[in-house]
């Protein structure tokens, strides 16, 4: 059974009715690993600095947030350190460690804002276990192109009750509700909505997340026929039918795993990876790794090397 990413209470009113939530949707795109054509080994990716012989202005992220939430809100955030202008710019793919990546938005060419993990965890919402219900609205309310990632809602034990007093009620209203929850760290827009005898919570895009369709909108025909209009309806309604997902499989998906699966027997295994890197550690397991590979690689000569005389001036 899977594990329940989030665990609260259903809030409306003064009623609440603990649940959990499950994930509704799960990827099945099948994943590769990088290979190297040449030795065969799994390619990594690291954090390295940037290529580029130029150090491009540090902004103040108390600058610009000043002008998002003024001084007399209350809110006080603090200066962050000046760059040192005096540290030598680092060389290209030099890797960087995760303590020294700060988050850079780019606020025009080559000009950026930093802010620090410090910095994101005071504006992130407080941390909560209620999805709190803002309002009820019709089932239909709601353009599918709102919706975004989906989670079943599953009732605590020996709260089935008021959970299906909640489910029932919604469906007999026709209604759903909006509502508000945080997960990791992260205040969502969400929508209930009965979904057999559980309950569906879909997160939502906000309004100004949805990129404006109306310059893309062509113009509306005015020279169609009555005779186009029935038929284009016939058309319609003779391939009308009810939905059955299992119709419809993801056959790029079936091919690629037939033809992956088809090729096991004749995987063959990564080779082992060198270990590169400046400390002392590092150095020493790639030359005992070397040292190893050296070994296995005279074990397998069939005939010894022939030792060719030193000649004598």
């Amino acid at each position: 059974m899977a594990r329940a990413v989030w665990t609260g209470t259903i809030s409306f009113g003064l009623v609440s009715v603990p649940v959990r939530l499950y994930p509704a949707t799960r990827r099945k795109d099948v994943r590769f690993h990088e290979i190297d054509r040449l030795s065969g080994q799994r390619i990594r990716h690291q954090r390295v600095v940037e290529p580029a012989p130029f150090r491009p202005p540090l902004e103040s992220a108390r600058a610009t947030r000043a002008a998002i939430v003024p001084e007399a809100s209350g809110v006080a955030f603090p200066q962050p350190a000046p760059f040192p202008t005096s540290r030598p710019v680092a060389p290209a793919s030099q890797p960087v460690s995760a303590a020294d990546v700060l988050k850079g938005f780019e606020v025009a060419k080559d000009r950026y804002v930093t802010v620090d993990r410090g910095e994101l965890e005071e504006l992130a919402p407080e941390r909560s276990r209620t999805i709190d219900v803002e309002q009820f609205v019709d089932s239909s309310a709601i353009d599918p192109i709102y919706y975004d990632v989906s989670y079943y809602a599953v009732p605590e034990r020996d709260h089935e009750r008021a959970f299906g007093l909640l489910v029932d009620a919604m469906r007999e209203t026709k209604r759903m509700a909006i509502c508000w929850f945080v997960l990791r760290r992260k205040r969502y827009l969400a929508a209930l909505r009965p979904h057999g005898r559980l309950i569906v919570l879909s997160t939502l895009f906000h309004v100004d997340e949805i990129l404006p369709a109306s310059e893309l909108e062509p113009n509306a025909p005015h020279d169609l026929r009555k005779k186009e209009r029935e038929m284009a309806a016939l058309l319609i309604n003779t391939l009308s039918g009810p939905f059955e997902p299992e119709r419809y499989p993801d056959q790029y998906r079936d091919r690629l795993r037939t033809l992956i699966e088809g090729r096991a027997a004749s995987a063959r295994p990564a080779a082992p990876e060198v270990l590169t890197g400046a400390g002392v550690n590092d150095l020493m397991a790639a030359l005992q790794a070397s040292v190893e590979q050296a070994r296995r690689a005279s074990k397998g000569r069939s005939k010894p090397a022939v030792r060719r005389k030193r000649k004598t001036a």
